[in-house]
């Protein structure tokens, strides 16, 4: 029986080494040597911890126009938006929506709720205060379910006074 055994397995890692090489370990060799810890590529730990921040998405990032974005609010739960110049109007075509006014220096200077009606004139006159604010694009948070937990994503996500 343990001849059968060698005769399917010629790399035994119990046979000596002088007549056939030691089976190397999958593990072993995937394992990169011990070093020091891997620098993120996006610093997701470089925030501090309750700070509002800009992750981009990683499946995007190679993409020359970025059409999405996530944010982690301070709570640390991640919303992936789209992204919006501050003067294309269909950023504010969405109903039930969060939206946010960014700056070009990536920091959220207003955040609102739609509404269940979409475009109408007080989104209008928002859009046009954002922009004197000093936002460049509005981030559209579509996967908020429903008023509650669009709130909660105001209150994660809301700039500091």
């Amino acid at each position: 029986m343990a001849a059968l055994a060698r005769a399917r397995f010629p790399f035994d890692r119990n046979r000596s080494t002088d007549n056939m090489p030691r089976q190397l370990n999958l593990l072993e060799a995937l394992q990169s040597p011990k070093t020091e810890r891997a620098v993120p590529l996006f610093g997701d730990d470089a925030a501090l911890p309750g700070q509002v921040r800009e992750m981009p998405l990683r499946a995007t990032a190679h993409l020359a126009e970025r059409r999405f974005t996530a944010w982690r609010g301070r709570s640390g739960r991640r919303y992936v938006a789209s992204v919006f110049a501050v003067q294309d109007g269909h950023a504010l075509g969405f109903s039930d929506v969060v939206l946010l006014a960014v700056s070009p220096d990536r920091k959220i200077v207003a955040a609102r709720d739609s509404g269940p009606f979409g475009i109408d004139a007080a989104l209008t006159r928002w859009r046009d205060a954002v922009a004197m604010a000093g936002a460049s694009e509005i981030h559209v948070h579509l996967l908020a379910e429903d008023g509650a937990s669009r709130r909660a994503a105001l209150c994660d996500l809301m700039p500091e006074a």
